[in-house]
């Protein structure tokens, strides 16, 4: 059993990354386009967020 935090941690995760459709149709292909969809997804996430962020501090 994970503790509670790390257990939203990862829920939140395959959340964000359910929303990119590609990742659902690339599973069945070679892992290592997989890993680079995947890779390619979580870049996007965190660069979209690390905006949004500035841009609240920034006062945007």
């Amino acid at each position: 059993m994970l503790p509670s935090g790390i257990r939203w941690v990862v829920e939140r995760l395959f959340a964000w990354l359910s929303r990119y459709r590609r990742l659902n149709i690339v599973y069945d292909r070679a892992p290592d386009l997989f890993a680079a969809h995947v890779w390619i997804a979580m870049v996007s996430i965190i660069s979209r967020r690390l905006v949004a962020q500035t841009q609240t501090q920034n006062g945007i």
